[in-house]
């Protein structure tokens, strides 16, 4: 992460640290973890998407591909739009079908979204309503705010390692000090981690928490969970 960008997502940060601090208080979900993702998926709500998520749909629907997949994402973008929690004209995002600040697709949506603000609809083209959300989304995949997620190590890769990598098994600390790794944050003892081995050169390793699971619920990239994470701590 470059030093502008350090400082962008350190200023929009506390520029709404009032508003991800009440959703915190609510949901049980990081702050810091709430304004990297909103900074990942779309600039901090700058960039949501130029296309029209209807004709998207439609044409992936037709494709032939995941027909399916995207039959049904079709359905539920025309409830919503039924529903009428925007209007159609905004409903415009990812060439795929993703829409809003927090970027979700229709059937995500449908389960997840949520009125922060009041107004009795559900709108991810407002910041409110589209962190909320996401705080609303990770809470119900497993969200545990206690967990440190984890950190990058320091450590020769290994066979070993490597294995233990593929296995993507949880070892309580004892496990990880036991083989030979050095930790530097202060986790609990009874917390679990994982070994994330995320560049197929061998280049990097990570220890992380089932959080970062969670994150992959969400997207299914190490990468993208990974620089969530390192983002989260640029900010604290």
């Amino acid at each position: 992460i470059g030093k502008k960008k350090k400082e962008l997502i350190k200023f929009k940060y506390k520029d709404h640290y009032e508003l991800l601090s009440k959703i915190e208080k609510k949901f049980g979900v990081d702050s810091k973890i709430l304004a990297a993702l909103w900074g990942i998926e779309t600039s901090f709500g700058q960039y949501t998407g130029k296309f029209n998520i209807l004709r998207s749909l439609a044409s992936l629907s037709y494709d032939g591909r995941r027909t399916n997949f995207f039959l049904k994402e079709l359905k539920n973008s025309l409830r919503i739009i039924d529903q009428g929690h925007f209007k159609e004209k905004e409903f415009y995002g990812s060439w795929a079908g993703a829409f809003g600040q927090t970027q979700f697709m229709p059937s995500t949506f449908i389960k997840y979204a949520i009125d922060f603000d009041g107004d009795k609809k559900k709108n991810l083209f407002k910041k409110k309503d589209a962190l909320a959300s996401g705080a609303n989304y990770l809470r119900l995949t497993g969200w545990e705010n206690n967990l440190i997620w984890g950190e990058r190590l320091n450590t020769k890769i290994t066979t070993k390692i490597e294995n233990l990598s593929k296995k993507k098994i949880y070892k309580k600390i004892k496990y990880w000090e036991d083989i030979g790794i050095k930790l530097k944050k202060n986790y609990k003892a009874e917390q679990k981690l994982r070994l994330v081995i995320p560049d197929s050169n061998l280049n990097e390793c990570y220890l992380v928490s089932k959080n970062f699971d969670v994150i992959l619920d969400w997207n299914r990239s190490n990468y993208f969970a990974l620089t969530v994470f390192l983002f989260s701590d640029e900010i604290k």
